[in-house]
């Protein structure tokens, strides 16, 4: 495991949100369609580290190696502080570490893993007793801005009952009635549209810069939709991410994260040192590496930050670093991105698009995958 020094940042967005602040601590992009959009098998990854859950749950796919990369070293202290966890503690101790479960002797899990890693992440961890202490799950920025529409303004309209029901309803004809005359109700739209606008997720869930390259739309209005067909439309009884949403937490781990339940625990433990953790940006990294070093990248939604000639160049960078027939995939959330084949890149569009609608998670426009020409 080992960690760059560079933080060469990605355009203008980058100096915003690689400022050592902790902005997500979980994951909401589903690792479903990583898993089926990327051909893992023995195979070298490069996956956009963020919170660390995707790179966890691709890895349990025993793949050669993974590079695990961000140029926030907030979010690779938190890939390392994962990573010693699953190496030192057991199965229960690391959920109580991260929070996923009720605990009071975090810092002293804490202080059993520390040794283990970078000194930079130690240092970055050792500055934070308080979000040790309080559950890292919950402490990532865009975490703490969902969190609070849940407890403080979901609550105003429904009752926990309510909520409940809605993840017991496998006939999707029922979950749709009870959908729209009990859960998504006027209330409870006026509340959600009122909370997740463009300038309240720019102010306190996001970063205005990350809205740089985002056009004219109504923010709350596609969450809104797209909410509505997630809980209709799929099951909602394996949908560990609406669960986090609605019901803040994930009430069954063994249909949780692939990563976090008990019956991965010690093949992942037998893994984790196949995971190699760079902080930089992606366009400093792949113009370091070597070409065709990889077989695929999961990059999480990072040309959302990009223009469009910044994009294309990144594009063509992933066509030299992924060996022909390798695949990258990645979401659109606001900002429409994609690669053309003067790129070395061929859009797989059907894939795609059956993919994105089976994204259990609802923030997301679009999921692109894309194969790299021979």
């Amino acid at each position: 495991m080992n960690a760059t020094a560079s933080r060469a940042t990605s355009g203008e967005v980058g100096p915003a949100i690689a400022d050592g602040s902790l902005r997500y601590s979980s994951v909401w992009e589903d690792h479903r369609l990583l898993e089926r959009a990327l051909a893992i098998g023995e195979s070298d990854l490069l996956v956009i580290a963020s919170a660390g859950c995707n790179v966890l749950n691709l890895l349990l796919r025993a793949p050669r190696r993974i590079v695990a990369l961000d140029f926030n070293p907030a979010q690779t202290a938190l890939v390392e502080l994962k990573l010693a966890a699953i190496r030192t503690l057991s199965h229960r101790e690391l959920l109580s570490l991260l929070g996923v479960r009720v605990a009071h002797d975090r810092l002293d899990l804490y202080d059993r893993v520390r040794s283990t890693m970078s000194e930079s992440a130690r240092n970055w961890w050792d500055a934070q007793p308080t979000v040790l202490e309080g559950g890292v799950e919950s402490a990532g920025r865009l975490d703490r801005y969902i969190a609070e529409f849940r407890d403080f303004h979901l609550a105003r309209v429904h009752s926990p009952e309510v909520v409940d029901r809605l993840f017991t309803l496998d006939d999707r004809d029922a979950r749709r009635r009870y959908a729209r005359d009990v859960v998504f109700t006027p209330a409870f739209e006026d509340v959600f549209r009122s909370y997740f606008t463009r300038e309240s997720l720019a102010g306190r869930g996001r970063d205005d810069s990350q809205f740089r390259y985002v056009g004219n739309i109504d923010v709350g209005d596609w969450f809104w939709q797209r909410l509505q067909w997630v809980a209709i439309e799929l099951s909602t009884r394996d949908n560990f991410y609406l669960d986090r949403f609605l019901r803040g937490g994930i009430r069954d781990l063994e249909a949780g994260p692939p990563y976090l339940r008990r019956s991965n625990f010690e093949r992942l433990r037998s893994l984790v040192d196949r995971v190699e953790i760079v902080t930089d940006s992606l366009e400093a990294y792949l113009s370091s590496t070597a070409s065709r070093v990889f077989d695929g990248a999961a990059l999480s939604d990072v040309f959302e930050y990009m223009s469009d000639e910044q994009a294309g160049q990144v594009f063509g960078q992933l066509g030299d670093a992924v060996r022909p027939r390798g695949r990258i995939a990645f979401w659109n959330l606001f900002v429409p991105r994609s690669p053309v084949p003067e790129q070395r890149l061929r859009r797989l569009p059907a894939l795609s698009h059956d993919l994105w609608r089976c994204d259990r998670s609802w923030f997301y426009r679009a999921f692109h995958v894309a194969e790299v020409l021979s």
